[in-house]
């Protein structure tokens, strides 16, 4: 069993996000969302979620930062699809302003991430 299999930092605020904040948000999209902009955020937020668990269980540092990456563009994606909600006026700019915070701070977590495994690029001792 690897000590690294529990779930990292990033992994939880992700599951957090998509748990206390997207799932109820979603629900009030209208129906016609329902298989676009709702999957969309939805998709991305679980491919968020895939990314900080391989970045996390994975001991090669070069393979942890390309999921940091991933995980980094899909953040990146979802302050974009949460942009064209308050566009098409399915949240408010209130609400908008939340999840900006809330995405910010993953992104924050995960530049510390990459900062770490770039500075101790070491592989861990066994």
């Amino acid at each position: 069993m690897s000590i690294l299999a529990e779930p990292s930092v990033l992994q939880k605020k992700a599951e957090i996000f998509l748990e206390r904040d997207v799932y109820p948000l979603l629900k009030n999209f209208p129906v016609s969302e329902k298989f676009s902009l709702s999957q969309e955020i939805k998709q991305s937020c679980f491919k968020l979620i895939r990314a900080a668990v391989m970045a996390n269980n994975l001991t090669v540092v070069k393979k942890r930062l390309e999921w940091l990456d991933e995980a980094d563009a899909e953040k990146t994606l979802l302050l974009v699809l949460f942009g064209i909600a308050k566009t098409q006026k399915y949240i408010t700019q209130k609400k908008l302003f939340e999840l900006q915070g809330k995405l910010n701070e993953i992104g924050r977590i995960i530049g510390g991430l990459q900062k770490f495994f770039i500075n101790n690029g070491q592989q861990p001792k066994k």
